[in-house]
């Protein structure tokens, strides 16, 4: 079974703006060690140099720094549509079985259990349950997830949307044909760009009609975009 820890990132100029990142990466360091690669996914313009300076901070773990350009849209829509549907397909192409995802600006702060080892029976490991927000989202999506699913929006609707920021999944799950064709049709379509559909209500929603989901007991980690500590229930 392969099993990694991805990050969708961007690339930057200076080297200072590395700094989440690397951090990030240190407290993978910390509390998984080194036995899951770490993978990051770009829009082709992280240089050589970065790359070079963001291994050398870790030296033992394993890195990959995966070029996205190819399916990458741009903007805070298109890493909505690729953190929703690209994202599936990129992990399914490095033949990866289970994926950890950490977003750059989250700093792990306890993980007393390897997330890998305790999945077990479910399709997904969350940190804790958000709610959206965003009212032109609220507005447009959920009559499009009962047009592709069939089911009532009182039944997957609410706020308890899995925080996507940092989650554990199998890759398997969101590449069974029905549930990866609804993806594409949401992540593709021309209202996700016009109505800024997220992957937090469009992966949750859809988590909550399909998938068994479970909890990364003990996790606890800064969500420093939104000055936030995270404690998974």
């Amino acid at each position: 079974m392969k099993n990694a820890i991805i990050v969708l990132t961007r690339g930057y100029h200076e080297d200072h703006k590395y700094l989440d990142l690397i951090e990030r990466n240190k407290s993978i360091e910390k509390f998984l060690g080194h036995k899951y690669p770490l993978i990051f996914f770009h829009e082709g313009n992280i240089s050589p140099y970065h790359q070079s300076m963001i291994r050398n901070c870790n030296p033992k773990l394993e890195m990959a720094f995966v070029d996205i350009s190819n399916c990458w849209s741009g903007g805070y829509e298109g890493m909505c549509r690729f953190n929703t549907f690209d994202i599936w397909n990129e992990c399914d192409k490095l033949g990866l079985d289970y994926i950890l995802r950490i977003d750059e600006d989250c700093q792990i702060y306890q993980m007393p259990n390897d997330p890998f080892e305790i999945i077990r029976g479910n399709d997904i490991l969350r940190s804790c349950y958000f709610d959206e927000s965003h009212s032109e989202t609220n507005a447009t999506l959920p009559q499009v997830i009962e047009h592709w699913t069939g089911v009532e929006r009182k039944e997957f609707y609410n706020t308890k949307f899995l925080y996507t920021n940092v989650y554990l999944s199998s890759v398997k799950f969101w590449k069974d044909p029905v549930l990866n064709a609804i993806l594409k049709n949401i992540a593709y379509s021309d209202e996700q760009r016009a109505n800024r559909w997220g992957d937090l209500p469009v992966l949750g929603s859809l988590a909550n009609i399909y998938a068994k989901v479970g909890v990364i007991d003990g996790l606890v980690y800064r969500h420093i975009s939104h000055n936030m500590t995270i404690s998974a229930h």
